[in-house]
């Protein structure tokens, strides 16, 4: 089910702005790109690539040496290729640039996989495993969820929790029922995804390989918060999965209806939709009998349905 580009053209940064070059990261990372290399400063790159002999491509600013320095690099190492970044990134003409290299595919490609969904939320946000466990039942889908994640409410429906670095071969060999990923909390997708830790590897993977996203965040002022940090660094993601803003556990009164407001101006044109507060939700278990009962006939249900019609 994944399409996967081996990452042959590898990357070096050399970079000396701490800013700039997170932000030359943030972007490879979040297109797959494999760098191997980050250099401090200029002796420390010349040792590096004296003692390697593979070709690699160096990202590099003006300010990281002496412009005779640089020269000097490239007519000895003619065999790499050098690109100079700019302080102010050009985010799509850099990707053209490093695209456009005589070389084999650069970029690291999970397919996106049509009957796989991922619900990330803010941290601290309630309801990201029960809205999954719901959507689950009513798409009669299994869930992968991680073993680094919290505790999560029980549920009769299929759950696999895996490590992060198992995520990658299950998606490779999912059949056709429909698959929900509990994706788990999350506020920079771009930063995060620079980074090479275990949970970012799940972040990534639910991100890229998803048709549609289910971003969840609790009713309250920090929750609205939290949302508009996540929507701006989504903004710069390159063409991301559909995405559904979920505000939970909003309540009917003057404060609700405030948080309300702010939440449909920060979601825009995007899909957004409204759980109900609903103090029973957490004590009943996905598909038992009473369950059952009042899932036909609650608010909260009737809102879960129209997030699933949408999936």
């Amino acid at each position: 089910m994944l399409e996967l580009a081996e990452p042959r053209l590898k990357i070096i940064t050399a970079i000396s702005n701490s800013e700039q070059e997170g932000a030359v990261v943030t972007l490879l990372h979040s297109q797959g790109c494999n760098i191997i290399y980050r250099a401090l400063n200029y002796s420390i790159l010349l040792n590096y690539l004296a003692q390697n002999e593979i070709d690699v491509c160096v990202l590099y600013s003006l300010s990281f040496a002496e412009l005779k320095e640089m020269n000097n690099l490239q007519h000895k190492y003619v065999n790499h290729r050098f690109i100079e970044v700019n302080e102010k990134i050009d985010h799509l003409q850099l990707i053209n640039q490093l695209t456009a290299l005589q070389r084999p595919s650069l970029i690291y490609r999970p397919k996106r996989v049509n009957n796989v969904v991922s619900v990330f939320g803010t941290p601290a946000s309630p309801g990201i495993s029960t809205l999954t466990n719901h959507l689950a039942r009513l798409k009669s889908a299994k869930i992968i969820a991680a073993t680094h994640g919290n505790i999560r409410p029980e549920t009769v429906v299929t759950v696999d929790k895996i490590s992060a670095h198992e995520l990658d071969q299950k998606l490779a060999n999912l059949g056709n029922e429909i698959t929900i990923i509990d994706a788990g909390a999350t506020l920079s997708l771009t930063k995060t995804l620079s980074d090479r830790r275990g949970t970012a590897h799940w972040l990534n993977l639910s991100l890229t390989c998803s048709a549609k996203i289910i971003y969840v965040t609790a009713a309250s002022i920090n929750g609205l918060s939290y949302l508009a940090e996540f929507i701006n660094d989504f903004k710069n993601l390159i063409n991301p999965p559909q995405i559904i803003y979920v505000l939970n556990q909003h309540r009917i009164d003057r404060q609700g209806q405030i948080l309300q407001k702010k939440f449909i101006e920060l979601a825009g044109p995007v899909s957004n939709l409204l759980i109900p507060f609903e103090r029973r939700i957490d004590s009943l278990q996905v598909g038992t009998q009473h369950g059952m009962g009042f899932w036909r006939s609650n608010t909260f249900t009737r809102q879960v349905e129209k997030i699933s019609n949408q999936l």
